[in-house]
């Protein structure tokens, strides 16, 4: 685990400075590189809630992305007590997913729209409970991440807005927040397939 974390940071580290590279070499315009925050719920082998992070890079068309992604399954059940049932939600498999992604995304004033698709490596956690001890087996294997995402960013630069974007702070700025939507999935021995919210922080678009 150490390692896969240190592998993270390595890659986001090259790609900022990558980006930062671009920047300074093509012209005085910001970088297109962002942050994304993601909460859904999906469906398949691994039904359950999702949440994550991905890293872009947008190049041109191009982009790059680094995700990550904890998936569950939750299994529903009622039990009977007397004449009233209770539900009971049970949660047997856990993965976690590190995906690289390479897609197309296209910019329209103040929104966007991209599609993407790559490699990911997937560790997956069963759980199963016998006379109450709960065990743990541990299972490795590789898939196929893809997605499709739409979301809004300002237009132009503004004043960044702290305190839930109540108050202006500095000069306008490229820098800012974006919303939208996430269709995404993965394609391997446990599959899934899901829709959610992705909220974001940097520069969305050239300004």
């Amino acid at each position: 685990m150490k390692i896969k974390l240190l592998l993270i940071c390595t890659l986001c580290c090259a790609l900022f400075g990558y980006a930062q590279d671009t920047h300074n070499l093509e012209d005085n315009s910001n970088p297109i590189l962002f942050l994304e925050s993601i909460f859904g719920y999906a469906g398949g082998s691994a039904h359950g809630p999702t949440i994550g992070a991905e890293l872009n890079y947008q190049h041109r068309k191009n982009l790059f992305s680094l995700r990550y992604i904890y998936q569950t399954r939750f299994n529903f059940d009622f039990a009977i007590l007397g004449l009233v049932g209770f539900p009971i939600i049970t949660n047997d498999l856990n993965i976690n997913e590190i995906s690289a992604l390479y897609g197309y995304r296209t910019i329209k004033d103040g929104h966007s729209w991209s599609f993407s698709g790559g490699v990911s490596a997937n560790i997956a956690t069963y759980k199963t409970k016998n006379d109450g001890v709960i065990s743990k087996d541990y299972e490795t294997f590789a898939g196929f991440p893809f997605e499709i995402n739409i979301k809004w960013f300002k237009k132009e630069k503004k004043r960044f807005r702290a305190y839930y974007g109540l108050i202006p702070i500095g000069k306008p700025t490229s820098f800012g927040r974006s919303l939208g939507f996430k269709f995404y999935g993965n394609i391997g021995k446990v599959s899934y397939v899901g829709v959610g919210l992705n909220y974001g922080f940097g520069w969305h678009k050239v300004y």
